[in-house]
């Protein structure tokens, strides 16, 4: 059975990009998209995901405020949140490890790199 991933991202080429390299993967693996926070949480709630891949800097509702709202809930609090970020200062790291991401990732995306941390929370 696949696991499911869903990404939180609103930049379409990055969608497209996380996409492509997941496919090309050949990764046992369901992609999900959301554009916002906000969609985010009602495909969460709908059918939460083995993994969670989330743009911190979005329209609607960002992944800052997105994340304490998933960490709190019982149906999604135990999903692995890793921050899928431009924002590559240790604040912003920092404050993410604290609501509960168990990882960061700064764009822009290395397809290896991103496809081993994957790998690895799916586990």
């Amino acid at each position: 059975m696949s696991k499911v991933v869903l990404l939180v991202e609103d930049d379409e080429d990055n969608r497209d990009l996380v996409a492509f390299v997941i496919a090309r993967s050949r990764m046992d693996v369901e992609l999900v998209l959301a554009e916002n926070g906000q969609e985010a949480l009602d495909k969460c709630f709908a059918k939460p995901p083995d993994l969670i891949l989330m743009d911190m800097q979005m329209p609607v509702m960002d992944g800052w405020n997105a994340v304490p709202i998933l960490k709190a809930d019982n149906r999604t609090k135990n999903i692995p949140i890793i921050a899928f970020t431009a924002q590559a200062k240790p604040e912003d790291k920092a404050r993410a490890r604290e609501m509960g991401c168990i990882d960061y990732y700064t764009k822009p995306m290395d397809p290896e790199e991103l496809l081993a941390l994957v790998q690895k929370y799916l586990k």
